[in-house]
């Protein structure tokens, strides 16, 4: 049961919000499973089970690996991700905890070695709009 139907209720901001993520789907240089793992990081910390749902589907049909997905809460102590995946899950974890400025910059310095500066914005902008998918579908109570 829905606590409103934010397409229906606010169908200018839904478009323009989903436009934006349009947008970046088919703007981005980053690859789909990065982008995808990510949003199924944060979706994890958001405790939104719809968007989980959702990106661990697209995740795994773009090729991704089902023990990634499996070992992804305890990303930090598995040995199944690369470096480039953990730079991007560190920084995704960091901007939406977001509590630690210090933490914040260092993820940041990590992001360079494995991201160009586009793809680190790109990937900022990913993980801005999962959040804002995430929040939308809790306000909602959407569970899946």
């Amino acid at each position: 049961m829905s606590r409103f139907d934010f397409a229906k209720t606010s169908p200018a901001l839904f478009k323009g919000l989903y436009h934006a993520s349009t947008v970046f789907e088919t703007e981005k240089t980053v690859p789909k499973t990065v982008v995808e793992i990510v949003k199924c990081r944060v979706s994890q910390l958001n405790a939104c089970s719809f968007c989980l749902r959702m990106h661990r589907d697209d995740y795994l049909k773009h090729g991704g690996q089902q023990d990634k997905i499996d070992m992804l809460a305890v990303w930090r102590n598995a040995k199944d991700f690369d470096a480039s995946e953990r730079a991007a899950l560190d920084w995704a974890e960091k901007l939406t905890i977001a509590a630690d400025s210090a933490a914040i910059d260092a993820s940041f310095e990590a992001l360079g070695a494995h991201f160009s500066e586009s793809q680190i914005s790109e990937l900022t902008t990913g993980i801005a709009l999962i959040n804002a998918w995430n929040r939308l579908g809790i306000a909602q109570h959407q569970r899946a």
